[in-house]
């Protein structure tokens, strides 16, 4: 079998620090690299770099009260150029913006196959920013946006029936794995945890993210003062920045705020908590919780995304019983009637079986049967390529 050519149109990617571009690059430097090359078409990084061999930068403009991310502007000459010059044999469009609606229009002009990925709710954003009203209109623009591709992957199995109810078609579920090497109880550190400031028998609860309202970490500040006021020794250690930080530092004196970590040291900011808490209720996975259980944390969040796939109350964690803020604090409370480093290890063990090897292998077979049934269509001819 000839080398597949995958070409990636994203609105997000490395170096940038967020779930999707974390997710993407873990699937595609998994992929069998004797069967599959992959590039990448995305907006210039905001950061002093070189362009990679595989990468196509195209213009962007920065996003209300999210500086550090690029929303791209249609590119249909650049990426024109690119398939011309390279043809893909399916081309992979992660966000929903105007980039990527310029791709799925040329890919759809030039009938290549298309996958594209829901990996934000944005149309759950909106109620975090008075824009409730926005909803519809939102979800009207993904429903046409994805429905014009061949099939959309989502990372859950609830968002499958989430999308399917919301008239979206040909949803299809591909969950997202974790690097247990990475994420490791190997990597706790009795030196970051002197940094934090905590004392001995104090437990830390960590939340990991963007410090955003649709992160929802108000909830959790307040599930963790809650258990103080109840005489728990607990406290709250915040990895992340965003537009919160200020406010949410000077109401909640208690809490640690580290900035954005990464690497290693984001590895021993997971391994050197006790328990991590996840109260966003917008996202289609969380990465994070994975990578928290493969550091061994018992996982505190609502009853939804990679939580209700893999968290199981009394066992690896606490799963709030509806979408209040008082369940959250009641699911928290719960957790710590359980021994943490028990619960840990048990959610150790349902990370270890998560591979990205293995969701690698799904997302082949996945792509090799869309190739296979467009072929009768082309008639095995390259759409970008000519004959003689």
């Amino acid at each position: 079998m000839s080398i597949r050519h995958i070409c990636v149109v994203t609105e997000t990617y490395l170096p940038e620090v967020n779930g999707v571009a974390n997710s993407l690059q873990h699937l595609f430097t998994h992929l069998n690299s004797d069967l599959y090359q992959v590039s990448i078409v995305r907006p210039a990084p905001r950061v002093d770099m070189d362009v990679p061999d595989n990468e196509v930068w195209v213009k962007g403009i920065s996003i209300p009260q999210y500086p550090d991310l690029q929303l791209g502007l249609p590119s249909k000459t650049a990426l024109r150029s690119h398939w011309k010059a390279t043809p893909p044999d399916l081309v992979y469009v992660a966000t929903e913006g105007l980039l990527g609606a310029s791709a799925v229009s040329l890919a759809r002009e030039y009938n290549l196959p298309m996958i594209s990925a829901f990996h934000t709710n944005f149309h759950r954003y909106s109620g975090y920013y008075g824009l409730g009203v926005m909803r519809r209109m939102i979800m009207a623009w993904m429903r046409r946006f994805h429905n014009r591709t061949h099939v959309t992957l989502v990372p859950s199995r609830s968002m499958v029936s989430e999308l399917t109810d919301e008239r979206m078609e040909r949803v299809e579920w591909l969950p997202h794995g974790v690097d247990c090497r990475r994420f490791n109880p190997a990597h706790r550190s009795a030196t970051l945890r002197e940094e934090w400031g905590i004392e001995s028998g104090e437990q830390v609860a960590l939340c990991v993210g963007r410090v955003a309202a649709e992160k929802n970490l108000v909830v959790a500040l307040k599930a963790v003062r809650q258990m103080r006021i109840e005489g728990r020794q607990i406290r709250p250690v915040i990895v992340g920045d965003g537009p919160m930080r200020e406010a949410l530092s000077e109401e909640f004196p208690e809490a640690v705020f580290t900035g954005v970590k990464t690497g290693q040291a984001l590895s021993e900011c997971f391994a050197s908590a006790d328990l991590f808490l996840m109260p966003s209720q917008t996202e289609t996975f969380g990465l994070v919780t994975l990578e928290a259980m493969a550091s061994g944390l018992p996982v505190v969040a609502y009853d939804m995304a990679a939580a209700r796939e893999f968290v199981r109350t009394g066992v690896d964690g606490s799963l709030a019983s509806d979408d209040s803020e008082e369940a959250f604090i009641d699911a928290l409370r719960v957790a710590l009637r359980f021994d943490a480093t028990l619960m840990g290890l048990d959610a150790r063990s349902q990370a270890e079986q998560l591979s990205w090897d293995m969701v690698a292998r799904q997302f082949e077979r996945r792509v090799e049967a869309l190739l296979a049934s467009h072929c009768e269509s082309r008639g095995m001819v390259h759409p970008l390529q000519t004959t003689s």
